[in-house]
């Protein structure tokens, strides 16, 4: 199989490799070259275009940053992609992004699967993503060979037609900014009531936040929040990305930006996600018997 992969982020480059070692033919694109090296000297081709990538391709994957992006590579895939190529999107886009860009694939010819993954470094190094499928029955049948390179078999789950599986990879994303979103807010008021940090930090790892204290409680406590495997910046695109799907206001996810935003102005930018539950000491912006910051001291605006 000939697959073209678009995209040498981390993840991007950790999946390319689960396709490289499954001994299928891989050629590379990246926006920026030179990204993956290690996998052109295990064999892989790096193209110079886009057009370069998928001129021979059997099937494309993007991985990509989000919808303009993905939007941008689609245009010169229609352009050079043979007919009938199947193309698989694990970028994170947005459910109406997502019908948008099946529809002008099938348009220019091409078959479409719209394939976010849940997980993050360590499940793509071990092909162990669980993906969430927006496509056809026959669709999904002819993608899952690929698929199942960088994706945990059992857990390659088909939602509906395209655009279901990135509805639901929003909804997966906002559960985990506003669980981490709690774990910032209750840590805060922990310090701010005189407890122990430690003793709060075992407390709500014993109750419905211990899922992701689990994994990201070292990171937490240390204060260290390197290296990443879902940033902060990344993790306020998504959540912008909710915000924009459903006319339904949301609050919390308002409130993450909030918070995505004081991590960023923080220097946590390109930090793990968890860098959100660092809040600072309280100062005189804040009142410790209204609780209620000064808005005007907020660096960010909550606006999506």
């Amino acid at each position: 199989m000939r697959v073209a992969f678009l995209g040498m982020g981390k993840m991007g480059r950790l999946m390319a490799a689960r396709v490289l070692a499954g001994g299928h033919e891989l050629t590379l694109w990246n926006r920026t070259p030179g990204r993956a090296g290690e996998l052109v000297a295990a064999g892989a081709r790096e193209a110079a275009s886009v057009a370069d990538a998928v001129a021979d391709a059997d099937v494309a994957v993007l991985m990509l940053y989000g919808p303009e992006s993905a939007g941008d590579v689609m245009e010169s895939v229609h352009v050079a992609a043979p007919a009938g190529l199947l193309v698989i999107n694990a970028t994170t886009v947005g459910p109406e992004a997502a019908r948008e860009l099946g529809r002008a694939a099938s348009a220019a010819g091409l078959r479409y699967v719209d394939a976010p993954v849940v997980g993050t470094l360590g499940p793509a190094r071990e092909g162990k993503l669980k993906i969430l499928v927006g496509a056809s029955e026959l669709d999904l049948a002819a993608a899952r060979p690929t698929l199942e390179l960088f994706g945990d078999p059992e857990r390659i789950v088909r939602v509906g037609d395209v655009g279901a599986g990135s509805a639901l990879k929003l909804v997966v994303n906002l559960s985990l900014a506003a669980a981490t979103a709690a774990i910032a807010e209750t840590l805060a008021l922990g310090t701010d009531l005189g407890l122990d940090r430690q003793v709060v930090l075992d407390e709500l790892a014993g109750g419905f936040l211990g899922g992701i204290l689990g994994y990201k409680r070292p990171m937490i406590e240390s204060g260290d929040f390197t290296p990443p495997a879902f940033t902060v910046e990344a993790l306020a695109k998504d959540v912008r990305l909710a915000i924009r799907a459903t006319p339904r206001p949301l609050g919390i996810a308002q409130a993450v930006l909030d918070l995505t935003g004081q991590a960023a102005d923080r220097g946590h930018g390109e930090a793990d996600f968890s860098a959100i539950a660092d809040l600072p000491p309280l100062d005189a912006a804040a009142s410790p018997t209204t609780g209620t910051a000064d808005p005007a001291r907020r660096p960010y605006s909550t606006q999506a």
